[in-house]
Parts: structure tokens; sequence; C-alpha cells
């Protein structure tokens, strides 16, 4: 055997317990003996450490041989596979030799004397190995870790940590499969409530320590059913001593020399996690904090955290990448300062890591906040729910922002009622916080009723921020994973804007973005709910379809008979009702609170009755709901008239043109009504925000639509703000002025507008001299394009009444007798035509004139 002054370190798993270290260490040694060659048996320079297993310490041992002058022909195996195992016969078993260390290794044998304080940890870095890398290059070859911690910290159980980290093996492994290996091996060496609650101390070099951030993030996300050994892992670690730990990534162009070969090694994805530009890394850095200086393979940028020094203290080393992690002697400088630290650590950290687990034992135990009861009767909305439920899944590995927006009385409060219930079922150990988010001061009591469920400390103080300290409980992984619902967000701005009085950030920025959390959003406002998720998803809720519609019919009027007939008039309703749930559950509340009395045939009749009636029955508050806000109003009308209320405050010139629209068909409102005197810009703008809000939707050809029960609720909204007369007027001013004589060139466009003639000429009875003549002025057209249709009958009534209006705005009434005998001689006459397209002009403005 060829001498050598370098030292080769050999692992030998599979020793029996059942012997004394001392029997244990001679039985080896006769192995060895007996696989030496001769010559080697008497050159051979061996010393054969006996340790604990980390795995099985009761079952098995662990022996630490270490050949000075070169490896015995027999393991030369391993100098050609570094990553193989080699084993020997031993009595009636065998036992095996490995070079890598791959899993954990106890290094030395803690003194008896005393209970065990910590657990040391060390993780080598890229291309590193888990013993080699800490050994020191002096003639002697100490492994620090090993020869100096077991003198000098002996009442710590220090292990080493290996994994396949060259760069030249053709391994596929990537940080999330380093990190799931790390934590598998922890499961194993932390099996027992003691081992999980003593105190950690990890020592990591370079890449090391980027696996032991990805595993302690991922140890923060568990949930209590989790392996206990993972769910107490961030309470156990005490502190970190991290040695060029590249947190924003290695500068990968000079490690990439280590590869073999071109760019298509196996190793080209795992160099692009972790380069400088790592969007893994990014993320991960932005929950992580780590201590050391950088000299070579990493860029000072990447070096510190920037932390306050009682945080992090950053001690530089005068030693490359490769040796900053190996001392010769005890008495090296950065030897002493790691003694320093880890001395320290191990006489603090035990009251400290104890009052963790006690505090945990004590900590109150995720809840729901949601202030309204689960609904037996809750009725569809499975599609809405289940994309919820798959973004929100992420939870734990990414923050997700949803939200439901639509028409108010559409559902979206109670479907977020119905997913929150769910969510808690389905992860009891979430925290579900819901938040009324209509105004900045109900959101502030939303926060302080999580500090008081949360038992956050200093909540009572009057000094303390209660947005901030909340915030900053929220961030906080160690308090388990959440969920957060902000409730009827239709106003942004209140989130976006700084409040100067009280020197304090927008409200946005109090809602945390961390991955542990989720938030769910309910908004009437498409556009609010829009910047408050960012990029994240925005559902739209839509009316229920006529299955559902009846289901949540019949839920509210169990006593319905669902026989032929009654079910035609609870389809009849339920379209009637636009397949609103809110307005559906108000009436099936009032049929059923009136019963036997009122049927749904005879709530349907006197629907259909009137518009009076039908506003009474959408007003009707009889049968009130608990679980709705009750600073909200239940009825469907007043519900809308919220929206109203709101836009009004913010954009007065989108309530005036809704105010406008409403006067009109709801269907097919052509742009030339509505746009008055506002530029292409501003009434984009205007459009874009009662779109926003559900209330009207735009069609092509430049038309647009309102609900029927939209348009009866500002019609309401406009009575009790004594304007509707007003609106009234107007649009007959808008229509008079619009609508164009006979002529053909005019028809499309009369027959585009003739539709909503009917509802201008409602209630015109008691208007001014004025109106009047704008009533007239669209009778004597509209008449002049049914006579040229061939609408004889209608267009005669149409001109009737346009001289009937005439006259009573002016006194001549012997010219307005000669006017209707003109007509209805020119009537009989043209009634011969058959062919309409020859008809003589005809035109009732000019007699009219």
């Amino acid at each position: 055997m060829a001498s050598q002054r370098k030292s080769h370190v050999f692992r030998v798993t599979g020793l029996s317990r059942d012997k004394p270290d001392e029997d244990l260490q001679a039985s080896l040694q006769n192995a060895l003996n007996e696989n030496f060659a001769d010559e080697e048996r008497s050159q051979s320079k061996t010393e054969i450490t006996i340790v604990p297993s980390c795995y099985d310490s009761d079952q098995e041992r662990v022996a630490l041989v270490q050949f000075r002058g070169g490896v015995p022909q027999f393991l030369s195996e391993l100098r050609l596979n570094p990553l193989g195992d080699w084993q020997v016969e031993i009595g009636d078993g065998e036992i095996n030799f490995d070079c890598h260390f791959f899993g954990f290794t106890q290094l030395y044998s803690p003194d008896e004397r005393e209970p065990v304080v910590a657990d040391i940890i060390a993780i080598a870095g890229l291309d590193g190995h888990a013993y080699g890398s800490w050994q020191g290059r002096g003639n002697l070859g100490r492994m620090w870790l090993r020869d100096f911690l077991s003198k000098d910290l002996p009442h710590c159980r220090t292990m080493i940590y290996g994994y396949n980290s060259k760069l030249s093996s053709h391994g596929v492994n990537t940080i999330l499969d380093y990190g799931r290996e790390l934590m598998e091996e922890i499961k194993k060496i932390r099996n027992t409530k003691e081992l999980q609650q003593r105190p950690l101390f990890f020592i990591a070099h370079s890449f090391g320590g980027i696996i032991l951030a990805h595993c302690l993030v991922r140890a923060i996300q568990t949930m209590d059913e989790d392996h206990p050994a993972i769910t107490s892992l961030h309470r156990a670690t005490y502190s970190m001593i991290f040695f060029g730990i590249p947190h924003k990534g290695l500068v990968v162009e000079d490690i990439q020399q280590m590869l073999a070969g071109d760019g298509k090694h196996p190793r080209e994805k795992l160099l692009q996690q972790i380069s400088s530009k790592s969007d893994l890394l990014d993320t991960d850095g932005q929950r992580w904090k780590r201590t050391g200086d950088f000299i070579t393979t990493v860029d000072a940028d990447s070096a510190l955290l920037q932390l306050p020094d009682h945080v992090e203290d950053k001690v530089p080393l005068h030693a490359d990448h490769s040796m900053m992690v190996k001392f010769d002697t005890r008495n090296a400088a950065g030897y002493r300062t790691v003694l320093d630290k880890l001395r320290q650590f191990a006489k603090d950290a035990p009251a400290v890591v104890a009052a963790r687990f006690t505090q945990a034992r004590h900590r109150p135990q995720p809840c729901s906040t949601v202030p309204f009861k689960k609904d037996p009767m809750f009725v569809g909305r499975e599609d809405v729910i289940g994309a919820v439920t798959e973004k929100h899944a992420a939870i734990g590995q990414r923050h997700e922002r949803v939200a439901l927006v639509g028409l108010a009385g559409v559902g979206k409060t109670q479907t977020a009622i119905e997913y929150a219930y769910r969510a808690r079922e389905s992860a009891p150990d979430m925290w579900v916080f819901w938040i009324h988010a209509s105004n900045a001061a109900r959101l502030e009591q939303g926060y302080q009723q999580i500090a008081a469920v949360a038992e956050i400390p200093r909540q009572d103080d009057m000094e303390m921020n209660i947005l901030q300290l909340v915030y900053q409980w929220l961030c906080d992984a160690r308090h388990g994973r959440w969920l957060m619902v902000l409730d009827n967000a239709d106003n942004d701005k209140i989130f976006f804007l700084n409040n100067n009085v009280k020197g304090q950030a927008p409200l946005v920025t109090f809602l945390p973005q961390v991955p542990h959390g989720s938030i769910l959003i309910t908004s009437r406002n498409d556009q609010a709910a829009r910047n408050l998720v960012g990029d994240g998803q925005v559902i739209k809720v839509e009316r229920m379809n006529e299955k559902e519609s009846l289901t949540l019919l019949r839920a509210r009027n169990p006593s319905s008979q669902s026989t032929d007939g009654i079910v035609e008039d609870e389809k009849a309703l339920v379209k009637a009702l636009e397949h609103l749930p809110l307005a559906i559950t108000q009436a099936g509340s009032y049929i059923a609170s009136r019963s036997p009395r009122v049927t749904i045939s005879r709530y349907l009749e006197l629907f259909h009755e009137s518009e009076s009636n039908q506003i009474y029955f959408l007003e009707h508050e009889a049968a009130k709901d608990i679980r709705r806000d009750p600073s909200i109003r239940y009825a469907i009308i007043r519900t809308w008239q919220l929206s109203f209320e709101q836009i009004h405050q913010d954009q007065p010139s989108a309530t005036d043109l809704l105010a406008l629209m409403s006067m009109f068909d709801r269907q097919g409102i052509p742009e030339e009504l509505v746009r008055g005197d506002y530029d292409i810009l501003q009434f984009e703008d205007i459009i874009a925000t009662l779109v926003d809000y559900s209330l009207i939707q735009s069609e092509i050809n430049d038309q647009f639509i309102m609900h029927r029960l939209v348009q009866l609720s500002v019609r309401r909204w406009l009575e009790i703000h004594h304007q509707l007369r007003d609106l009234q007027a107007q649009s007959r001013r808008i229509m008079a002025r619009t609508f164009p004589n006979g002529h053909d060139e005019n028809w499309a466009r009369c027959r585009r507008l003739f539709v909503h003639v009917r509802s201008v000429l409602e209630n015109t009875s008691d208007i001014d001299d004025g109106d009047e003549l704008n009533a007239a002025t669209i009778q004597s057209n509209c008449g002049w394009f049914l006579f040229r249709q061939g609408v004889y009958k209608e267009a005669e009534a149409m001109t009737r009444r346009a001289l009937e209006r005439r006259e009573k705005c002016s006194p001549a009434k012997g010219n307005t007798t000669r006017q209707k005998r003109h007509i209805d001689g020119h009537l009989k006459e043209e009634r011969g035509y058959t062919d309409v397209g020859i008809l003589p002009p005809f035109t009732v403005s000019a007699i009219l004139a």
C-alpha cells in the first residue's frame, strides 16, 4: 500500500449494539485484517471510532474507520465508484463500507454524564463531501466537527448530512428533491418527542444553506397532522451558522466548468435553479434570512441580508469559498469564532426552545370568524366553489387571491360563506377570517377581531397600530395557514388611498401576500376586484339556471306542492325574478309567511299586475335573513340602491346615465339616446363603471341591456329622491330630438328606436306644455313611420293623440279641427293603396307646424 499523508475515512454500518464498543472495535479490526493484503497487515495504520447510529441507536452502532497512508486494496472499488457500497462478512452477518456518507452520520458519542443539550447538523455545499468538506488540509487532516467539537461541546449530538452533490454525477435532483430528502431523513433521526423538542443548531456551507432554507420554509407551512418531526422543526431550530450561502444564487458560469461535457448535462436544470437569476431562490428568499460572508463563488450582493446586527452577525473569513469551512487547529481564528457562537447557543437555547413549545401548547387553536351560520339549504354554485377551491389549494405553496364579482343579490356573499365552511371542514387547522370591507372603519374592526381570537400580544396597547400588528402576525407562518374573506369590497379607493391624517400607509399594504395565506374577495365592482386580486382570478357569479332557481324557491317555500300547474307557475316566477337568488329568496319567504292565502300562483298574478306591485314585493323586508350583514338592507331593491349610492358618490355622471337608461326599454338601448354631450373617452369610462357593477351589459352595435329588476330599482330610487319626473321629461326631450321622420331612408333607425317610444310615453299625465309638445313630436313622427309601414290603425291613433296634445297646448281649436278632418280624409284615401312603397308623402309634422 502506497504511503500517503492524507487520511481516508470510511463509514461502517451494520454493527450490532449487542457488544460493548471495545468488543465491536476489536471485531471490526479483525475483519479488516482478514481483508487486508499481506503487506497491508503490517503497514496499515488504522483508527477505529465507534459512534451511535443516528437512526437506531438502541440496535445499531456505526464505526468511523480512518486509514492513514492509503486505501486498502479490498476497498479500492470505492475509490473508483465513490457513490457505491462494499460489504464484508463479520461473524454470522455482514457490515457495509461506504465513503459517500449519505444520510446522517453522528461524529462522536456525547458525554453520558450530562444530558444532550442540542443537536448540531452540518450540511456541505455543492460538489462537496459530507465529511471531507469540513476536513482540514494540514498534515494531521483534522475534521473539526469531529475532532474539536467532541472536546469543546461534548454534550451535543453532532451530525453531518450527506447527499449526492457531485456535479459530475448524472443525477437529476433539484432543490425541491434535495429539500424533501433532508426532511425525510430528519423524520428518522428525530423520531421521539424528546428529540423533536431538543434544540437544533444548523451549520451549512454554500448550496447546503439553500437546501436548508428550502427545507425550513416548507416545514413552517406544514399542518399539525403532518409528521411531528417536521411540524416542530421551526420551533426547535434555535440558530444557524452559514458559510458563504448563495442567497441570491451562485455564479453559475464558473461552476459550469466543473461539469464534464457540454451544456446538455443532466445537472443543467439544477444549475438553472441555483443561478443568480433564479426565480425559485427569489421566491424562497422572500421568506428566508441567513448569516455569513461570501468570498469567492458567491458575489458580495448575494452574501448579506442587510439585517440588523442583533439578528445577523457578519463575520469575514480570510479564506476562499472551499477553505472557509476547514480548520486545522483548535486555535484557528475561524474555529474560535464558530465555537464561541455555538457555546452561547448551547447556553441559551434550552430555555428558549422549551418556552417555544410551551407557548405552542397554550396557543389558541385556529378557528373561524365567519359571523353567519352555515346554510343547510345552500343551492348550486358548485362550479364557482370548485374554481375557488382549485386556486386556494395552493395554500402553503404560493399566495392566491380570488374575487367573486357580480350583480348585487346574485349570491356572492352566500357562496363565500359556503366556501368558508367547506374550507374549514377540509382543513380544521386553518384560520378563516371574515372581514366586512365596505369601508376602512369596518376593515379595521375586522383586524381587531383577528387580534382578539388569535390572542395577539399588545392588541390593547393604544400606541400600537392594530393593522400593522395583525399584518405581522398573519405574515408569520408559525401561526399556521389562513383564509381571509373580504366581503363587499366594492370601493377599492379605501384600500389604495393614503391616510394622511394618521400618517398610515394605504390599507392594501396590510393585506399579506404570503404563501401560507389566501384571500377571497366579494365585490359588485369588477374593476375594484381586479385591483385587489392583482394577477389573481376574478370569477363572474352569474344568475342561477332554471333548475337551481326552482330548487332555491322550493327550499324557501317548503310547503309548496309540486303539481304540474304549480311547477309551471314556479318556472314563470323564477323567470320573472330573472333567476336572481336574493329576489327568489324574498319571494319564497313572502309566500311561505302568508300561506295559504298567498300561493305561488297568486303571487305571480299580483307581481304581473302592475309595476308598483313589483316594486312593493322587491322592497318587502318582512322576512329577515340572519345570514346577511345587518348593516346592509335585505330587500333586493334596497340592496341595489346601495350600489347606486356608491356610484353616485364616486362618479355622479354614471348614476345620471344609469337613471336616463332606466327611462327607456331595458333591451337594445342605443348609444345615441344616452350619450349626450360626453366625449367618447368620458362616455367609455362611465359605461365601464356601470358594466363593472353588473348593472348593464354592453352589446354589439353600440347598444346596452339593463336587467328588468335593476330598471325597477333605479326608477324607485329616482322616485325616492324626487327625480323621476325630471328624468321622464328628459327622456321625452331626447326622443323628440332623435326619432326621425318616416322617410324610407330612416326606417332602420325608426325600427331601432320605436321599441323605446312606449317607455318614454308612459306616465305622461299632468306634464307641462313643453313636455306635451315633445310627446306630440314623438307621436307624430311615430305615426308617420307606422303609416309608411302600413300599420294604419296605430298610425291613426298616434297621429290623433299628437294633435290632441298640440291642441292642449294651443287655443286655436278651429285650426286643429280642420287638421283632424284633413288627416281623416287622407287616411281613408291612402287605405286604398296596397303598395306601401308608392304611398304619397304624408307628414303630421307639417300639419302641426
